[in-house]
């Protein structure tokens, strides 16, 4: 993915576990903040644009 919004639903391209984008990451950004469905915990997870893709 080359660019995210807040709010935006993803999943890892290769775990497979879906989230929503919890910020929107700077243009110059290589990563983004996510919340993952399956965590209870409250804080995202950084993780590299290039590992994740738009969720359907």
């Amino acid at each position: 993915m080359n660019s995210v919004i807040q709010g935006d639903p993803v999943r890892h391209r290769t775990d497979g576990w879906t989230g929503t984008v919890a910020e929107t990451p700077s243009p110059l950004a290589n990563y983004a903040w996510v919340n993952r469905d399956s965590s209870a915990d409250t804080y995202p997870d950084m993780v590299l644009l290039a590992d994740l893709e738009p969720a359907e």
